[in-house]
């Protein structure tokens, strides 16, 4: 009973140390019994239940450290880091400046200061702490690193690039720095010098555990490069020394669908599951999507995916009264499967009920789609490279009241613009068919197949359903006429099956299944599309047939057909008799191009939103009867259809007549339903309410019962 609160103070902090929570935390608390104004104690519980969450504990406990000793600068930069936690910007900065009144020269304060201002979106203010720094200490690594990114925030690129240089320059094998000026560099296209940076970084150092995140950063560049063996030997390095490192992990899986390469997908996907299920976060939740998995399972991962976005902004204000200012954020605003639906949809809005704004994060591709898509709008923005927060200031510059997220969490998303909520309401739609996971998302756009209201557990967002399917499409779309099978490499006589899905959405029990409608249907050919890049156009072709042989299908037999422009693809359905869908991740733009092209999809309908695309197409332009129950439905509607020449051609009687007229491709009636959705969200912002709801076919709103209280 007679030790001093000196030792039992090292015994709780070296226990803290060792990472044993609950003895530290015990320890601390029973020496605060009998000392209950030891600082260091305070101070250090304090550290450790903000570390285990608990942040207004946190606060309290380093609050009354700092009463006892009001002079102890790591206390207040501890309270500084709990109040940024919180989003309490302006109080986290009052206890730097706190921190820099008694230390007024640590480099160490000053770049807490700098980071902070950062993450408040204050690049200025932080640029002027950082030269402060600099000043101290011209050659402190940490702070070149923080003046790049104070220069980068800011758009001045150039002036970056020389800051993370001199950085580089002073440790050139320092893993952030590197990986910096890695970024920048490919930012501004020098590949070449990219990979560079990266390889003298990891000269020295490639067997760290720290250099997991430069093994993953140049994996990325060599995909981009169409380096596919390069990329997936590079994300293999990275997990070896990270076994934890959850990007890599999905960067894998999602790499070596592309490729076919199913050697270890049983493994991988096996892993992946488990690491949703033990919470942890930088699962990609768009590479789950294309994996068995539950719609629970789903939510999760992308619960975890967004927390790397926290909401720390409620909306300021209410939707406007009268016409509505709606925002659409896309990163493919060019040749791309979302601008092929949705090109139509721009152009269609009723000007009277509202204007229409397009924010373009992605890069223009001088194709006439990025003309048309800039005409198409009332306001088109080309904010390719804008920092998040210089985007969202924009949108609430320009007063948008309902803006509508059309990446999700596909690639090229910019999810940290809608966590900084610039516009009142902030929807999902069109494309992501999952849920986002976050708060700041307020509805995802569905219809009665993908979202049916019995679902809505499984997502964040307040359901709504458009009369039709949730799908727009484009009227527009010209489908050029096709060279003929013998030019395309297809047996004149055989029978064709296709699916020109991506290569990630084919799987093994997709192939399963193929296999065994092939084997019931021998005089048949199946057509599928070669991959985007040249390396995985060729690995991913020889495993498809390598795979086929292994179930008893002739390599002859798969027939792959050149990627072309988008007029010649569509024409491609032509010399095709039947599409094969894909699952659990469905043909999505890829289905509605075969049907307006008139070859008719065989589905089955699965749990996800993914699962369920094809279903609700073939519902919407009148074909329903080709939506099987399950796989062995599937296989057996697929084999008979092979030999029901009659049936076929009522079919593609049906897409070149009632079909292309259906409510599929009725773009008009589209726009006016989801311009009724938007205006339903704002009456209910406007009344403090947030409930699902349908919009029925005559513009009509029909809504269940459940409501929930904003």
């Amino acid at each position: 009973m007679n030790e001093q609160p000196g030792a039992m103070f090292q015994r709780a902090f070296e226990l803290h140390r060792k990472g044993e929570v609950t003895q530290a935390l015990e320890a601390y608390d029973q020496l605060l019994k009998r000392w209950p104004l030891h600082a260091e104690t305070l101070h250090y519980s304090g550290v450790l239940l903000f570390q285990t969450g608990k942040l207004d504990d946190a606060i309290t406990r380093i609050e009354h450290s700092l009463q006892s000793d009001p002079r102890a600068a790591d206390a207040w930069c501890n309270l500084a880091l709990v109040y940024q936690a919180q989003g309490r910007y302006d109080k986290a900065l009052g206890a730097l400046n706190e921190a820099l009144r008694h230390q007024p020269r640590d480099p160490v304060i000053l770049n807490n200061r700098v980071a902070l201002l950062l993450a408040a979106g204050r690049a200025a203010d932080a640029e002027a702490t950082a030269r402060r720094a600099l000043n101290i200490d011209p050659d402190n690594v940490t702070t070149l690193f923080n003046m790049a990114l104070c220069q980068q925030a800011q758009g001045r690129i150039d002036e970056a690039l020389a800051s993370i240089k001199r950085a580089a320059e002073a440790d050139p094998t320092a893993i952030r720095p590197a990986g910096l000026k890695a970024q920048i560099e490919e930012s501004l296209g020098q590949l070449d010098q990219a990979s560079a940076t990266l390889g003298v970084a990891l000269a020295n150092r490639e067997h760290e555990p720290a250099a997991s995140q430069l093994h993953f950063q140049r994996a990325q560049l060599d995909h981009r490069r169409g380096r596919m063996v390069e990329a997936a030997g590079g994300l293999r390095r990275a997990l070896a020394l990270d076994p934890s490192f959850a990007p890599a992990l999905s960067e894998l899986l999602f790499l070596n669908k592309q490729l076919v390469d199913w050697s270890d997908l049983d493994a991988l996907r096996a892993r992946f599951r488990e690491c949703v299920s033990a919470g942890l976060i930088g699962l990609s939740p768009f590479s789950q999507l294309s994996d068995p998995s539950t719609r629970a399972e789903q939510k999760q991962c992308a619960q975890l995916w967004s927390t790397a976005h926290p909401a720390l902004i409620r909306p300021q204000r209410k939707p406007a009264q009268g016409s509505l200012r709606i925002g659409y954020v896309s990163a493919d605003f060019h040749q791309h499967a979302t601008a092929v639906l949705a090109a139509g949809l721009f152009e269609a809005h009723d000007r009277t009920r509202c204007a229409v704004f397009g924010y373009s994060t992605g890069a223009s591709d001088q194709s006439p789609m990025r003309a048309r898509l800039e005409s198409g709008f009332d306001r088109f923005v080309d904010v390719h490279g804008w920092p998040h927060r210089k985007l969202a200031a924009q949108i609430a510059a320009d007063g948008i009241d309902v803006l509508v997220d059309l990446n999700g969490h596909a690639n090229g998303a910019v999810t940290g613009v809608f966590a900084l909520r610039p516009a009142p309401l902030q929807v999902s739609y069109l494309g992501y068919p999952g849920t986002m996971g976050a708060s700041f998302i307020d509805y995802l756009i569905g219809d009665a197949i993908v979202t049916p209201f019995e679902h809505a557990p499984d997502y964040d967002e307040t359901l709504v359903q458009l009369p039709a399917s949730y799908q727009v499409n484009d009227r527009a779309r010209i489908v050029a006429e096709a060279p003929t099978r013998d030019e395309l490499g297809l047996p004149q006589d055989a029978f064709v099956f296709c699916s020109f899905n991506h290569t990630y959405k084919i799987n093994p029990e997709v192939l399963d299944a193929w296999a065994r409608i092939l084997s019931a249907v021998p005089n048949s050919a199946l057509w599928v599309l070669r991959a985007a890049f040249d390396e995985a156009a060729d690995i991913s072709a020889q495993n498809i047939w390598r795979e086929a042989e292994s179930r008893g299908i002739a390599r002859t037999r798969i027939v792959f057909a050149a990627r072309r422009p988008h007029a010649e693809y569509l024409g491609l359905y032509r010399r095709a008799d039947l599409f094969l869908d894909t699952w659990p991740y469905n043909a999505h733009t890829t289905a509605s191009d075969a049907l307006w092209a008139g070859c008719p999809v065989l589905t089955w309908l699965g749990e996800t939103f993914a699962g369920r695309v094809a279903a609700s197409l073939l519902t919407a332009v009148g074909l329903p009867e080709l939506i099987a129950p399950d796989v062995d439905g599937y296989v057996a509607r697929a084999t008979a259809l092979a030999g029901n020449g009659v049936e076929l051609a009522r079919y593609r009687l049906h897409l070149a007549s009632a079909g292309r007229s259906s409510a599929l491709f009725d773009t008009t009636a589209t726009a006016r339903a989801l311009e009724r959705a938007y205006e339903t969200m704002a009456d209910q912002a406007r009344s403090g309410i947030r409930e699902a709801f349908r919009v029925t076919s005559d513009g009509a709103v029909a809504a269940p019962d459940t409501r929930a209280i904003l």
